[in-house]
């Protein structure tokens, strides 16, 4: 099976079936199906997804949304002097891949599209970082591979690692050839 063409989830997708597999200790497959909809419909987060070529069962999804960081804790950086103690940014809310989908790029493809998109909302309206919760060593290395640096100080309660990219280095990464 190969994964199709991006879309905005809606009601006609097929999530039942979902499973991001053994490392989803953050429940990403359980939020797709029991609040995505929601989430995406009363704007919280928009939901993409890559449903399967020729049908309408999910492959694999991102949400984005915006959201703002607190400059404590920050690499030094990614606060340069004049910084504001609270900075504009979006997020990369959720993504996740279906087991078949796994170990063939589709992370990386539905990573590279959530930035795209959130390029072009900043371009409309703003915002200096990107961030994303890794929830898996393999998700921090995706992500440290594509320029995003882990915070300096970190809940140890949380299972994720919060990464953040500021926007001129994702703006450069999706120039590179």
């Amino acid at each position: 099976m190969e994964p199709g063409e991006l879309e905005r989830l809606n009601e006609h997708h097929d999530v039942s079936a979902f499973d991001a597999g053994p490392t989803d200790t953050e429940g990403q497959a359980a939020w797709l199906r029991d609040r995505a909809i929601s989430n995406d419909a009363r704007g919280n987060t928009r939901v993409f997804v890559t449903p399967y070529a020729g049908t309408k069962r999910v492959g694999g999804f991102f949400g984005i949304a915006p959201g703002s960081v607190i400059h404590q804790g920050l690499p030094r950086r990614l606060r340069p002097h004049g910084t504001p103690p609270i900075i504009p940014a979006w997020f990369i809310a959720r993504l996740a891949v279906d087991v078949p989908l796994q170990g063939r790029g589709v992370g990386r493809d539905l990573m590279l599209a959530a930035l795209s998109r959130i390029v072009k909302l900043h371009q409309d309206g703003g915002g200096a970082l990107v961030v994303v919760d890794a929830a898996s060593d393999k998700a921090q290395r995706l992500y440290a591979g594509h320029r995003f640096v882990p915070l300096t100080q970190t809940n140890p309660e949380a299972r994720t690692t919060r990464m953040v990219a500021p926007m001129a280095d994702v703006i450069e990464l999706l120039r590179e050839p």
